[in-house]
């Protein structure tokens, strides 16, 4: 079986990633020197030699852990800039607090010691947020934020490489001396051999073209030597190569005589400088992660991730390394090389043990151009992706979100330009989800119905009295960018009603959430129902919610009810409405024979239907059908209530429609002979008249004119039910 570190891996793959390994072990390298130069600088110069192999130690430690452990193949891993910058912050206020101890060897091991905290500690956060499963957090920055941060990324890395070129910080009047004849021969030729790798990698895709450019950028530079006659020490007094590195061996451990030497009260007095490495270090590698799962275009396991690099900076800790977590700059210019295995790691992770244990002559010969040139490549290349073709894939307001990145970071920094572009990214999503209508459907009680069978004179009332209520299906947030909307809408409503009978019903089904702008706006509507007298029913809110705007004085009264569906809300209004107009049709609790007088086809016939009926009278909570049982009846209302509704295994029940006088129930599973889908109970003491399977078949042999009234009752009966709900449905498609 197959080692995984090798698995599936041909010629080409090893080639390219051995390739990228070499050119992202030298950028570990020199960036471990550099960070080493500036911790350990000043009074404590002397001991630069020890720093770099401590902060190659770290490469080599980081690199070997992810090289075993990790889930994304083709990771560079090294100290970073953002700790280290704190560190050296740390280690000038304890070297200026020993100065004057005449004990250098004290100032050095109290500067490790700090090194070791900042590192243990960071690699116990980052397990510890990987563990709990908090990485993904970083998925809720939003797509063009992250791409500013590629550009951002991008820029400084141009900066930085046309920096080391030229030999100087780069600023106007720089800017003015890079023209300059002996300034153009140390930064042009990198910059055009930078343009021509962009414009061969857009052409040609092969895996031996980086180890060619590699190899054909160093013959170039020294034929070039030749040529002009310079030497190897002529050129590097003039920067053009490397410096050269200490020989033998720059790691030496951490030992009992160092421990003995710290001084941890001065190391406590400069904590407050090492607590932000975890946090700084946290949030740049998970920066570095969103903007690396964009370049190699597959997801990163970011909790598992944290968890191996918090494993690894606990062993670069206890070996005197520093803190440290994945490299966008050379990971990425690895997977633009096409490298994307585990070589990658493994290679970068044996160049530093090699310089760590054996010493980098070799590393000495190699060009400044060169390393600076790839490093060109690269941000020219997040650049191009960010700021130009980028322009013709994101929408504009995106894009000027990573505008707005890319400049606040090249003005200020990483963090500032990240914070800037979630606050742009935060405040166009406020603006165009406040566009968004938060009313999924506008329906009236005309043409949308509560579930309740009534009597034909309630439904002529409701039919023509229904348009004084609206009903409003909210949808989404509710906050202050859409609540005042939906109060708008309601003062426009209340002017334009010419009715004083007015029933305002807001369905919650859909909403998520609500701020406290939301709940004053709910209570300014609350107002308006008192002094326009109208009334406000609250369906399917959630309890938290309504706990929420309870907190805000927004509370049941007797104009304002809440109501656990919109069924039963709009059951309220509509008995609401009924009241005032029954008494003009003086529609009361009458017996059967007068109710289908009403409606019945042919109503001389009524007394011969009665004939076959049986007359029961129910109490409250009796089960008139149970769900499953044989369809052998259906049921007359006289007077009463019944609920058809469908119960759980855990007692939890769905009304499905509730039923009152003058209707009929059950009448669906005679004509269907299917058995019961549902239950029906009478909710209150109930008179009914039953139809038997039998009295039916009866009748229709001994009164086929009744039987024939009868079926075009319980027709009109369903047309009626049926074109409601037709009528609930267009409602809701326009």
């Amino acid at each position: 079986m197959k080692n995984k570190l090798f698995a599936s891996l041909d010629t080409r793959q090893v080639v390219t990633s051995l390739t990228a390994g070499l050119v992202a072990g030298l950028i570990v390298i020199v960036v471990s020197i550099s960070l080493a130069t500036l911790v350990f600088s000043g009074e404590m110069s002397s001991y630069v030699p020890q720093g770099i192999g401590l902060f190659l130690f770290g490469g080599f430690a980081l690199g070997l852990v992810l090289s075993i452990l990790g889930s994304m193949p083709g990771i560079a891993i090294g100290p970073q800039d953002g700790p280290a910058a704190l560190l050296a912050v740390a280690a000038g206020g304890i070297t200026a607090a020993l100065a004057g101890t005449g004990d250098p060897d004290s100032i050095f091991s109290t500067i490790v010691a700090g090194i070791i905290l900042s590192s243990l500690v960071t690699g116990l956060t980052f397990f510890l947020i990987g563990q709990f499963k908090l990485g993904n957090l970083v998925r809720y920055i939003p797509y063009p934020v992250v791409g500013g941060f590629l550009a951002g990324t991008g820029w400084l890395l141009t900066r930085g490489a046309i920096e080391v070129m030229a030999g100087q910080t780069l600023s106007v009047q720089a800017l003015l001396n890079l023209l300059q004849t002996q300034m153009l021969v140390r930064w042009l030729p990198g910059t055009i051999f930078a343009i021509i790798v962009l414009v061969v990698l857009r052409k040609v895709n092969h895996f031996l073209v980086w180890p060619g450019i590699i190899l054909s950028a160093i013959l170039l530079f020294y034929g070039s030597l030749v040529v002009a006659g310079i030497s190897i020490e002529q050129a590097r007094s003039l920067g053009l190569l490397l410096p050269q590195f200490p020989s033998g061996g720059l790691w030496k451990p951490f030992t009992l005589i160092n421990l003995n030497q710290v001084n941890w009260t001065v190391l406590a007095n400069n904590a407050d400088k090492l607590i932000p490495v975890p946090l700084v270090s946290l949030i740049a590698f998970l920066l570095n992660a969103s903007g690396l799962e964009l370049v190699a275009k597959r997801d990163i396991d970011l909790n598992r991730e944290l968890r191996v690099t918090g494993f690894a900076n606990l062993v670069s800790g206890l070996g005197g390394g520093p803190a440290g977590y994945h490299m966008l700059g050379a990971t990425a210019l690895g997977q633009r090389m096409g490298a994307k295995s585990r070589i990658l790691t493994i290679t970068t992770t044996l160049l530093c043990g090699l310089i760590l244990l054996a010493g980098g002559a070799f590393v000495s010969y190699l060009p400044v151009a060169l390393l600076s040139s790839l490093l060109l490549v690269l941000g020219l290349s997040f650049l191009i992706d960010w700021v130009y073709d980028a322009w013709f894939k994101l929408p504009h307001t995106e894009y000027f979100i990573v505008l707005a990145s890319l400049v606040v970071i090249a003005a200020f920094g990483f963090l500032q330009g990240v914070g800037a572009g979630i606050a742009v990214a935060t405040i166009v999503f406020v603006y165009k989800y406040s566009r968004v209508n938060m009313i999924r459907d506008s329906l009236n009680g005309k043409i949308y119905h509560a579930k309740v069978d009534r009597p034909a004179v309630q439904r002529e009332i409701l039919q023509e009295k229904g348009e004084a209520i609206h009903i409003f299906r909210l949808q989404g947030y509710i906050f202050f960018g859409t609540s005042d909307k939906l109060l708008n809408r309601v003062r426009q409503l209340l002017e334009d009603q010419t009715a004083r009978e007015l029933f305002i019903v807001l369905d919650f089904h859909r909403i998520h959430g609500l701020d406290s702008s939301a709940v004053s706006s709910f209570t300014r509507m609350r107002q308006l129902a008192e002094q326009y007298d109208i009334f406000l029913a609250l369906t399917s809110v959630r309890p938290d919610i309504r706990q929420q705007m309870e907190r805000g004085d927004f509370k049941a009264d007797q104009r304002v009810q809440f109501f656990p569906t919109l069924d039963h809300g709009m059951e309220w209004c509509e008995n609401k409405l009924l009241q005032k107009y029954e008494a003009s049709t003086q529609f009361i609790q009458v017996g059967i024979k007068s109710q289908l007088r009403s409606t019945f086809p042919k109503p001389a016939l009524i007394e011969k239907l009665i004939s076959y009926l049986e007359r029961m009278e129910v109490p409250e909570n009796s089960y008139i059908i149970r769900r499953g049982d044989a369809p052998d009846s259906m049921y007359f209302i006289e007077s009463g209530r019944l609920n058809v509704q469908l119960e759980s295994e855990d007692g939890e029940i769905m009304r499905l429609r509730s039923i009152r006088s003058g209707t009929v129930v059950g009448e669906l599973g005679l004509y269907l002979k299917g058995e019961r889908t549902a239950n029906v109970v009478a909710t209150q003491k109930s008179v009914l008249y039953r139809l038997q399977l039998d009295s039916m078949k009866k009748m229709e042999t001994q009164d086929p004119d009744v039987a024939s009234a009868l079926h075009e009752w319980i027709a009109r009966q369903l047309v009626e039910r049926m074109t409601d709900n037709n009528r609930a449905i267009e409602a809701l498609l326009d």
